[in-house]
């Protein structure tokens, strides 16, 4: 067991010693098919079309769900599923203007706009967090 231990460790100076210098270079890279010049830009539009495509699929599983309902014709079996499917399609949209609310909220306390199309950091002036400045 003490070979396994010190075995890596007497090795560490001779490889350190023996290890070839890096020269830097320089890299050109031709980012003009590229859609997206940094991480924060696309995590923006990301953001903005997941709310967006959230958005729409909870509409679209409300309207299939009032259909069903309207459709069931008396069957309770039918009924209960459209309501289900109803009552799921809201609290999923709940939880999507919370979440979207929850972001707005985070950003403003970090100062950083990530909806505008591109991450601008404006900290608050004055005061901190939990007390800001008048």
């Amino acid at each position: 067991m003490k070979k396994l231990i010190t075995a890596p460790i007497l090795s560490l100076p001779l490889l350190a010693a023996s290890a070839a210098p890096a020269f830097a270079q320089t890299f050109n890279f031709d980012d003009s098919g590229v859609p997206f010049k940094d991480l924060g830009e696309l995590l923006s539009q990301v953001l903005i079309l997941l709310f967006a495509f959230a958005a729409i699929l909870a509409f679209v599983f409300i309207v299939i769900g009032g259909i069903q309902w309207i459709t069931a014709g008396g069957d309770k079996m039918a009924a209960q599923s459209a309501r289900d499917r109803i009552t799921a399609a809201v609290v999923g949209l709940v939880i999507v203007v919370a979440a979207f609310a929850l972001t707005l909220i985070i950003t403003t306390l970090l100062g950083v706009n990530i909806f505008s199309g591109e991450v601008q950091f404006d900290p608050p002036t004055g005061g901190d967090i939990f007390n800001p400045a008048p």
